[in-house]
């Protein structure tokens, strides 16, 4: 079975131009939605950005390896930044890059595809063998305006083309003058509430959609001489990637309107419902709910049918996209649906009441109380959804807590992925493991304050709540204090009423590992001032201090745990004397604790792999501890003053790495093969890593 991701979307901009970084981070928030929310998730990459300037290399390792998910969808933002070639310019080297991505992803044939944009004029410069999409803004026109009506272009485009590879497996190679249009839309609509001056939803929306490659049933002209109406309406939904169903204020009086909705829904075809109501309407039609929503704005200008064209084509993806995720993960006795189950599914889809089968869904799962009207209408069909599998998976009695080490790493951009990328794909990790009924102990600062969005703490706890909204859904029992923190001295000295709060109801437990042996007492070394307690790391003793502290609590919190995740985390900026995440994972495999790598997010989880891969990392010496360390021999002089033993980074790398070349599934200890273990380390799906985590922790 084919486990790569079905899509990968690639987003390259120069890295010193920030119109086109800019318009990547937008294009990105087009494609990739909040966990468990149900909107579109593919996964998107920026530029590994080595700091040259340069594009990357095409197959390396932390180049653009486009066969690492079943389709690679690689876009390029060209502008002048990017071919310029004068004042240390790079631009014959993204010319060439772009030549030789063209050339190893040829049309009809290839399942990847390469698809560059001009933002300028001069970035119609970066190909000249193959046609590029100009996405140039127009002076004339008000720059928000400009800017929103370019962001909807591309995500247009790029959409279409992912439709293409997701459908066909390729982008067809077609000559200009017979353009096939990547996309077809079904226009449901009533003819009585078109306007006189063509300025109603409908026609507003088809005059947009005439200027893009897409084919449009709209009326009877579409229906052949001597074809019956009934037959060609019926065909038009079949083959069409989307309906858009204007609910206007006669929609659900007219029988024709109702017939196309029950007709999609039969098909299994998209549904995106565009909510025009002026008046209202005395009946609305219950067959046109269970499908997503957009309200249309009415006004003179018509710039609304651009924004919903935009939602139908991502819309569309999101269907396609869906039953590709579920395709691959379901299990042969499953139905696959594209979207959530109702009661015309099982009408369509579970033959008589005392059919037994299984349906796997889109997350998130439906509330129990849907549930239970279907359940009375077929007792035996089951209904579940990723998130649903995860929760029911049993897991060995003696498995209920594990140690998440993961934080930002330093080096995400060498790996085309950005903080946002960052919170989203570890949260939705955290959800996994929360589902599956385990404990998430960690380590690190509680902040009291969430006025910052980027406050880990807050999204930890805030996932929780989450968690326990779904988890009546997917018949899973919030587990109490679903997270443990275990917080090193001499960080809880700094704790107030904003950090103790955090603990008064049901979702936290709170542990403090034990204050070190020092010559010192705590008010001396880290004192009171008028802003509060000095706890920083800034002279040899604080430092030496933190690193005993720090320790402590990584013995104490492999102690706590059955198994501990490891993921990203900081190789530089550390309060002790060796990164955290490399402590943990050294500490792990001292004691032969289970211990799942993921390395794909680099940061120092990536350092742990690359050495048990038998790559040498220059951190782990004395030399680099001595550089990039403040007060490094000082602090570690502290440790032999007091007749303690230190182990150092060099220490720990020559432990790790005399694993190098051994079955890691023996040397982790963690339920996976090697081989499983060695995709995990590389992966960077959400998906397949929590499914690897938590096959591994079922086979313990």
């Amino acid at each position: 079975m084919d486990t790569r991701p079905p899509l990968h979307i690639y987003l390259l901009a120069h890295p010193k131009s920030e119109v086109a970084n800019s318009l990547a981070a937008s294009l990105m928030r087009h494609f990739v939605a909040r966990p468990a929310s149900g909107g579109l998730r593919v996964p998107v990459y920026f530029i590994p950005d080595m700091g040259d300037d340069l594009p990357p290399a095409l197959d390396k390792e932390r180049g653009l390896n486009l066969d690492v998910a079943q389709h690679s969808l690689v876009v390029i933002l060209a502008d002048e930044r990017m071919v310029r070639t004068v004042h240390n310019g790079t631009g014959n080297d993204w010319i060439d890059f772009v030549r030789q991505a063209l050339e190893q992803t040829p049309l009809n044939e290839s399942p990847h595809h390469v698809l560059p944009v001009a933002l300028e004029q001069e970035g119609f410069h970066v190909s000249d063998t193959r046609h590029i999409l100009p996405a140039i803004l127009v002076a004339t026109m008000e720059t928000s305006e400009a800017t929103n009506r370019r962001l909807a272009d591309i995500s247009f485009h790029i959409a279409s083309r992912a439709i293409q590879l997701l459908v066909n497996g390729k982008v067809p190679a077609v000559a200009p003058s017979r353009m096939q249009a990547p996309v077809s839309i079904f226009l449901s609509h009533a003819k009585v509430d078109l306007a006189a001056d063509q300025q109603d939803p409908v026609r507003q929306t088809r005059a947009v959609l005439n200027e893009l490659p897409v084919a449009i049933w709209y009326d009877a002209s579409e229906i052949a001489t001597g074809q019956g109406f009934a037959d060609a309406i019926s065909a038009g939904i079949r083959d069409c990637s989307i309906m858009l169903a204007f609910q206007t204020d006669h929609y659900s009086a007219s029988p024709w309107c109702r017939r196309e909705v029950l007709e999609a829904k039969r098909f299994g075809a998209h549904v995106l419902i565009v909510d025009a109501l002026q008046s209202g309407e005395a009946r609305s039609f219950p067959y046109i709910g269970n499908v997503p929503t957009v309200r249309w704005q009415y006004s003179d200008s018509g710039v609304d049918a651009r924004r919903v064209v935009d939602c139908a084509v991502l819309e569309a993806l999101r269907f396609i996209h869906n039953r590709a995720i579920l395709e691959r993960e379901a299990e042969p006795d499953e139905v696959v649906l594209p979207s959530a189950p109702e009661a015309l599914t099982l009408a369509h889809e579970c033959g008589n009441a005392d059919s037994e089968k299984t349906f796997l869904y889109p997350d998130p799962p439906l509330g129990r109380e849907e549930l239970e009207v279907l359940q009375q209408l077929r007792p035996r069909a089951h209904f579940l959804t990723p998130l649903t599998k995860v929760a029911r998976l049993v897991l060995p009695e003696h498995i209920s807590t594990i140690t998440v080490s993961i934080s930002e790493s330093d080096d995400l951009h060498l790996y085309g992925l950005s903080q946002k990328h960052f919170e989203t794909l570890t949260d939705e990790i955290h959800l996994y493991l929360l589902l599956a009924g385990l404990q998430i102990a960690y380590g690190g600062a509680l902040k009291g304050d969430f006025s910052r969005a980027s406050n880990f703490t807050l999204r930890l706890f805030e996932l929780v709540r989450t968690y326990s909204k779904l988890a009546e859904g997917v018949q899973a029992a919030p587990i109490k204090g679903a997270i443990l923190n275990i917080a090193p001295w001499p960080l809880w000295l700094g704790y107030g009423e904003s950090e103790w709060k955090l603990f008064s109801g049901n979702i936290a437990r709170y542990e403090q590992s034990p204050r070190p042996d020092l010559p010192w007492g705590e008010d001396d070394i880290f004192p009171y001032t008028e802003s509060g307690r000095v706890l920083g790391s800034d002279t040899p003793q604080r430092r030496y201090a933190w690193a005993l502290g720090l320790t402590a609590m990584r013995q104490l919190i492999t102690t706590s745990s059955q198994a501990r995740l490891v993921l990203g985390g900081k190789m530089a900026g550390f309060s002790g004397l060796a990164p955290g995440v490399v402590e943990e994972a050294w500490i792990s495999l001292v004691q032969q604790k289970p211990l799942f790598l993921v390395g794909g997010f680099g940061g120092a989880a990536r350092a742990v792999c690359d050495l048990l891969r038998g790559t040498k990392r220059e951190e782990f010496t004395k030399d680099w501890a001595r550089q990039y360390i403040d007060d490094y021999d000082t602090a570690v002089g502290l440790y032999s003053e007091a007749g303690q033993e230190f182990i150092s980074l060099e220490t720990m790398g020559l432990s790790i790495a005399i694993y190098a070349g051994q079955d890691l599934g023996q040397v982790l200890n963690n339920g996976l093969d090697d081989r499983e273990n060695r995709e995990l380390m590389a992966s960077t799906d959400v998906h397949r890593i929590s499914g690897l985590v938590l096959t591994g922790l079922g086979r313990l």
